[in-house]
């Protein structure tokens, strides 16, 4: 049976951290990765897949809470990205930080425009400036392989990416006309990986103005799939210690932490692909029905005119008698929708009916 009771838990942090310039997505990111560290004891330094050199100026401060040097490599690369991560898992590593998934995603959507006109060159073509509808369904489907290694993989993943504004269209009541109208915010990577983070967190800077400036980061819970932090916030205010403001950032998180079971995987398995009617030309089963009846018909259609070729009244007369007989209708729409087993049928008997009406009847000769 497909369906059984589930002992399965979830042992790894699988969060984002989504913001504007300034938000503090990157520091914040790091504190979490700290206080998981601490937290679930782990043995291995943090890997920081760097993508704009934010690393450079935390790596002290992770080496400093941890205990232990952290790794990194800098780079956009979306095939990078995939084999260091894999490399990661395979050598044990535990926590991993990507900074920034935007410069990821647009690096992929760049390597395959390069890619369509360096084949167009080989052809005389003109380069392309952007990609076009049809070169999004190969690209999603590349960037899935980094969207199931990052819900699979067992190890801490921490993303961070560019916010966005996310808009749609709605009625002015006053004017009765559609506008376009923001309507929230949204990670600026693909389009749904931006919300496949367990525990997805947007951060805004606030500030204080007055005789005594403040500058803080503000985080919002937009996500939390124990259900604990959801629609909660913090300000992490400077403390002057990294131990200190660490120590805040693990408390806010902490529900949620304390929710996973360390070492706990979560089996999915996306290797399974699913069976589908389809031939060796590519077709599915009801194209490939499809061609067949066309075929079909215009077969019996071929036959007919072939046998009578006029117009003449004894002519249309004999066509029709023809289609009555082999098919039960005199409705040619309705013998063009039939299956295609029924048309391949009828065909053969439209050519033996035509057959017997024109066979030559030879008189005997007498002796």
């Amino acid at each position: 049976m497909l369906f059984a009771e589930s002992e399965e838990k979830v042992g790894w942090v699988k969060a984002g951290f989504l913001g504007f310039g300034g938000s503090g997505k990157t520091y914040t990111a790091i504190l979490l990765a700290a206080a998981i560290h601490k937290t679930f004891k782990c043995k291995t330094p943090v890997a920081f897949f760097d993508t704009e050199t934010g690393f450079v100026y935390t790596k002290k401060t992770l080496q400093n809470l941890t205990g232990i040097k952290p790794i990194s490599v800098a780079s956009r690369s979306f095939g990078e990205l995939m084999t260091g991560a894999m490399e990661l898992r395979k050598a044990g590593t535990e926590i991993l930080i990507v900074d920034s998934m935007t410069h990821i995603w647009r690096e992929l959507c760049s390597a395959y425009l390069s890619r369509v006109n360096a084949a167009r060159a080989t052809k005389n073509q003109k380069p392309r400036t952007k990609l076009e509808f049809q070169d999004w369904n190969p690209i999603k489907q590349e960037w899935a392989k980094w969207a199931d290694f990052f819900l699979t993989s067992s190890m801490h993943i921490i993303i961070c990416g560019r916010a966005g504004y996310d808009y749609d269209f709605e009625v002015n009541e006053e004017t009765e006309r559609k506008e376009l109208v923001k309507t929230g915010i949204k990670m600026k990577t693909e389009g749904e990986f931006g919300y496949e983070p367990s525990l997805l967190v947007s951060m805004e800077q606030v500030q204080k103005l007055g005789d005594n400036i403040e500058v803080a980061n503000k985080a919002l819970v937009l996500k939390d799939r124990f259900n604990l932090l959801q629609g909660k916030t913090a300000t992490f205010k400077p403390l002057g210690s990294p131990e200190k403001e660490m120590t805040v950032v693990s408390k806010f998180f902490e529900p949620f932490l304390k929710s996973l079971n360390p070492g706990a995987a979560v089996s999915l398995d996306t290797t399974t692909v699913t069976e589908l009617n389809i031939d060796e030309s590519g077709d599915a089963e009801w194209a490939k029905e499809r061609r067949l009846r066309t075929i079909a018909a215009e077969e019996i259609q071929g036959e007919l005119v072939k046998a009578y070729p006029g117009q003449t009244k004894e002519e249309k007369q004999a066509k029709m008698e023809i289609i009555e007989k082999c098919f039960g209708t005199t409705s040619w729409t309705k013998v063009e929708n039939m299956d295609s087993q029924k048309l391949a049928v009828g065909l053969t008997n439209v050519r033996v009916e035509i057959a017997n009406r024109n066979a030559v009847t030879i008189p005997d000769i007498k002796q």
